[in-house]
């Protein structure tokens, strides 16, 4: 697990405006245990663990894992946003689609 990951975690968590409370409750954690995993060095979540927390706040867990980067790569964010976009309703989809149709100026 990244040495970074606790770090990393709190600040999406905070840049998010979520509390150690909301995101324990959104992941079926105690807020203790969250916070442990912001402030204790080396913190490893399991992996459903981190994917929740990579959901909820809407970051690909990439990016929680490397030490490399300190802001999110146009892969990350992609991975974030469809990882977003599958969890959307049918109509909800339809419309995204519509808009960015709109936006390149393309019929399909």
């Amino acid at each position: 697990m990244s040495e970074r990951f606790g770090e990393k975690l709190r600040q999406v968590r905070t840049n998010r405006k979520k509390t150690l409370e909301e995101l324990a409750t959104a992941i079926g954690s105690s807020k203790a245990y969250v916070w442990q995993l912001e402030n204790k060095k080396n913190a490893k979540p399991s992996a459903e663990l981190l994917l929740k927390i990579a959901n909820y706040l809407g970051e690909s867990p990439d990016f929680f894992l490397d030490d490399s980067v300190s802001e999110r790569s146009e892969n990350q964010v992609e991975d974030a946003f469809f990882r977003k976009f599958r969890t959307l309703s049918d109509e909800d989809k339809r419309y995204i689609d519509r808009i960015v149709t709109g936006l390149d100026g393309k019929e399909d």
